[in-house]
């Protein structure tokens, strides 16, 4: 069954989602297993004789949760792995009532070989890798959805009341140099940190929009990646994403080129849009400038990357500031979408801003993307070489009608072109 991925257009959180098509074959496939009596953590269950067996040697072996497509919950206890390679694993996935199932766990076989482990059950597989993080890089089925787990003591998860961190990373609050109305703004921002004690080189994944820009609601979601920062985690930097005025739990007003009356959403107006894009770089360098304080972070210059909104943010700001940035990742990026017929005046602008960085870039962008045609990212790199820029620029295909703009959801497609970028940045 198809997702509809329109019905992601808006949403912060799932601006990077591809919502769990895999949840729905795994429901029709397999039938609900149910317990005399079962364990709820965090709102998921588990059976209630979930164990791990003492003295395994394989680093598989214990609880591991997530998110799937940065979304949905979930759970993996290896429970054993015998000297074959042969796992016993429970699979505990939370429930979804916008697609009508409700949360489940299947006791499935599974198969170890190195660093690898294959989970299967009738109609579906968890394929699952070791990231040089320590964590698990898990891959449902064919490639419809994606997570990172984390390994979690089991005996604490299941403990009543238990709070359980399911992505990685660790939102905080900056403290930063910006006001409104006379108060500071702390801006919310979720950490991912590598190993070590560092300091660590920094990367900066900026988050997009908010689809139209007239729902307050989506204005208060977080958003970040852990796929995305586990890669960037492996290669030792320190991952933020920070999250602008009036995003997520950001304090002061979200004000980035909204029209005067807030329920239109964002401007076409050409000038109200960039003051818009000005007001984010301000909110970026703010909150670097607080990073910077820290003692794991290295005074050497920050990778940058985003997406959507996000991406065009990443690569003005290397413009602006050339000598402070090693690098830039753009997924699908642009300001304003094409249903302005402003956007080519407006994005050109900013791209022009851009160029001022003289390393390549790595831009990546979505066919059928509905927010920015290919021909529209085409012009916008164009105007970019042609003012003195360099990027590296690819159009993707993404599997379904309409899907484009969902590039970064889908590692894959992605993983090489960014680890060959990555690669270039230290040659």
């Amino acid at each position: 069954m198809p997702y509809d991925f329109r019905r992601l257009i808006g949403s912060a959180r799932r601006q990077a989602a591809i919502i769990v098509a895999m949840a729905i074959i795994l429901f029709q496939a397999v039938p609900a297993m149910s317990a005399p009596a079962e364990i709820e953590v965090d709102g998921l269950l588990l059976p209630a004789d979930t164990k791990v067996e003492a003295g395994s040697a394989s680093p598989f072996a214990g609880a591991w949760v997530g998110r799937w497509d940065g979304v949905l919950k979930t759970i993996l206890v290896v429970e054993s792995i015998d000297a074959e390679g042969v796992a016993s694993v429970i699979y505990s996935v939370a429930a979804n009532p916008q697609r009508g199932f409700d949360r489940a766990w299947f006791r499935l076989a599974g198969r170890v070989e190195g660093s690898r482990m294959l989970v299967e059950g009738r109609g579906f597989s968890l394929a699952l890798k070791f990231s040089k993080t320590g964590r698990l890089r898990a891959v449902f089925g064919d490639g419809y959805s994606f997570a990172i787990l984390a390994k979690r003591d089991l005996k604490e998860m299941i403990q009543p009341g238990a709070e359980i961190d399911w992505s990685p990373g660790t939102s905080l609050g900056l403290a930063t140099c910006l006001t409104e109305d006379n108060e500071p703004v702390e801006l919310e921002t979720v950490l991912y940190k590598p190993a070590g004690p560092g300091p660590h080189p920094l990367a900066i994944v900026n988050h997009g929009s908010t689809g139209l820009g007239n729902d307050p609601e989506l204005f208060g979601q977080t958003w970040s990646h852990d796929w995305l920062a586990d890669v960037l985690n492996e290669r030792g930097y320190l991952v933020a994403f920070p999250q602008r005025r009036g995003r997520g739990r950001s304090g002061g007003l979200y004000a980035e080129g909204l029209e005067a009356d807030r329920t239109k959403g964002y401007s076409c107006d050409p000038e109200r849009a960039l003051a818009g894009a000005d007001r984010a770089i301000e909110d970026l360098d703010a909150a670097i400038a607080a990073l910077r304080r820290r003692d794991d972070i290295t005074a050497g210059p920050v990778l940058m990357a985003g997406v959507s909104r996000g991406g065009m943010l990443a690569a003005v700001h290397a413009g602006h500031h050339p000598a402070e940035v090693s690098g830039v990742i753009n997924f699908v990026g642009g300001w304003i979408g094409e249903l302005c017929e402003t956007s080519e005046t407006i994005n050109q602008n900013l791209v022009r801003r851009a160029s001022a960085f003289q390393r390549p870039m790595l831009w990546l962008y979505g066919e059928d993307d509905p927010y920015y045609s290919i021909d529209h990212t085409r012009a916008m790199h164009a105007e970019f070489t042609e003012a003195g820029g360099s990027a590296d620029y690819h159009a993707i295909e993404v599997r379904g009608s309409g899907n484009g703009h969902w590039v970064a959801a889908i590692p894959p497609l992605w993983m090489d072109l960014v680890e060959a970028y990555l690669d270039s940045l230290s040659d």
